[in-house]
């Protein structure tokens, strides 16, 4: 049925039709994807549109885990500092994932983009800083240890300073960035009662 949807939806919108192939081949589960393809199918967008504002409608803006968490991406351009005040002030504090299914929910969210992996592209902060002392990364919230991470290949390497952790929408591991750098968003991560 997915397919027969894709092949009707084609002539109309392309680029649609593109980002719902590739979600479907990073594996997101079907009860998330389904409803999202349909109404992204359906949906009539400006030529103009870019591929990182369509996946951003193709992503769910948040997501609860196993774990009685709730995740949530704010695209609201912030430096590492000014995202930890943000998620305090709304309740929560800034994702930091534990293991690994969280990881992937939180990649769920912030989606996956077209755009070329080469610099500038979409950086969603987390938790996470070695600004205390230099290689030991450190939960930003409570100044503990990591006990899980997912550093993408040759990270973090603090070229030019970078201590701060983020995830982006092009590479499944984390990367670190100076934190006074301006990212896209932030995740925050709420405790469900």
């Amino acid at each position: 049925m997915f397919h027969s949807r894709v092949t009707q939806t084609l002539a109309f919108v392309p680029v649609v039709v593109v980002a719902l192939l590739v979600a479907e081949s990073h594996s997101f589960p079907t009860q998330h994807a389904a409803p999202q393809t349909i109404v992204a199918a359906q949906l009539t967008l400006p030529i103009a549109m870019e591929p990182v504002a369509l996946l951003r409608i193709l992503n769910e803006s948040s997501f609860t885990t196993t774990e009685h968490k709730t995740y949530r991406a704010y695209e609201h351009a912030a430096t590492h500092p000014q995202a930890l005040q943000a998620c305090r002030q709304l309740g929560g504090r800034l994702a930091l994932p534990t293991n690994q299914e969280e990881d992937l929910q939180i990649s769920r969210i912030i989606g996956i983009s077209f755009v070329s992996p080469q610099w500038p592209f979409p950086v969603y902060w987390i938790s996470g800083s070695d600004e205390q002392e230099e290689g030991n990364f450190i939960d930003s919230v409570t100044g503990h240890s990591l006990n899980y991470i997912n550093y993408e290949a040759g990270q973090p390497d603090d070229a030019g300073g970078e201590d701060c952790l983020h995830k982006s929408t092009v590479f499944p591991g984390w990367n670190d960035l100076p934190c006074h750098y301006k990212g896209e968003g932030y995740v925050c991560e709420f405790m469900d009662e």
